[in-house]
């Protein structure tokens, strides 16, 4: 089994990472000179450091710019709910016959004797 892609804003001790499509693109994190923002999502070797007031605003920042970037084209509130938005939750798995002809089983034995 494979573990779920991180989508959107993960926390990893102090810092704050956001992912997108599998990769990460931004990372807001604190530090000794305040809080710093480093923004991945121009090219791979490339990369912008801002600092911020605060981690919120450094997340707000970050959210806008990346959104201008990747998701040219979508109006700006749309891009930064898509690009922050969480996947939904993966369906349960599906029961086989043999769990499903147990669980119908038990339920029968389970119900008293005077029940149908």
């Amino acid at each position: 089994m494979t573990a779920p892609r991180p989508q959107g804003w993960v926390q990893f001790g102090e810092s704050w990472c956001l992912w997108w499509n599998g990769r990460q693109i931004a990372n807001v994190q604190p530090g000794a000179d305040g809080i710093t923002v480093i923004l991945a999502c121009r090219k791979l070797w490339q990369e912008k450091r801002v600092s911020a007031a605060s981690v919120n605003q450094g997340k707000r920042y970050a959210e806008r710019w990346c959104a201008a970037r990747i998701l040219e084209g979508v109006p700006l509130r749309q891009a930064v709910q898509q690009l922050t938005a969480k996947d939904d939750e993966p369906p349960p798995p599906k029961r086989s016959a043999t769990q499903l002809q147990q669980e119908r089983r038990l339920s029968e034995a389970l119900k008293l004797p005077g029940e149908r």
